[in-house]
């Protein structure tokens, strides 16, 4: 058995002893009642302090200046975007007189290896442009 089998098996059999002790046991529910117990404290502890903090006044807030600042952000964003998109030059579209198709030798036979094999002199049997056919809106059957 390799070392990541047995790191596999081990990490198996444990989840699954965790689960007993946690489900099964006394000591799991003793757990189970010790770690409600902190999560209600926390809970409670954080209550109190959001409390304290709406109670005790402060400083106002003033989300006029966040939405000021939501407002420079798109404005430069929408800047730097249309820059970009002004400065992009469009792809070129090749035409399908500018590929060049792979020659062939009249009378070559294809020749066929079986298994994992260096191929010194590989044959091209055909070639084709893709892409030719449109997109079919409608399909299915009605």
């Amino acid at each position: 058995m390799g070392l990541s089998t047995r790191i596999r098996h081990l990490r198996y059999v444990w989840s699954w002893r965790l689960r007993y002790w946690w489900l099964d046991t006394p000591a799991g529910k003793y757990a189970q009642r010790a770690s409600g117990v902190i999560v209600l404290l926390g809970l409670t502890v954080t209550s109190v302090r959001a409390g304290l903090a709406v109670a005790v006044p402060g400083a106002v807030p003033q989300p006029q200046v966040a939405i000021i600042w939501w407002v420079v952000w798109a404005v430069v964003s929408l800047v730097i975007g249309v820059t970009l998109a002004l400065s992009a030059s469009k792809p070129a579209n090749p035409a399908e007189t500018q590929a060049t198709a792979p020659t062939t030798q009249d009378g070559r036979s294809a020749v066929r290896y079986y298994g994992t094999n260096w191929i010194p002199d590989p044959a091209m049997l055909a070639w084709k442009i893709v892409g030719k056919d449109p997109i079919k809106t409608k399909g299915g059957k009605k």
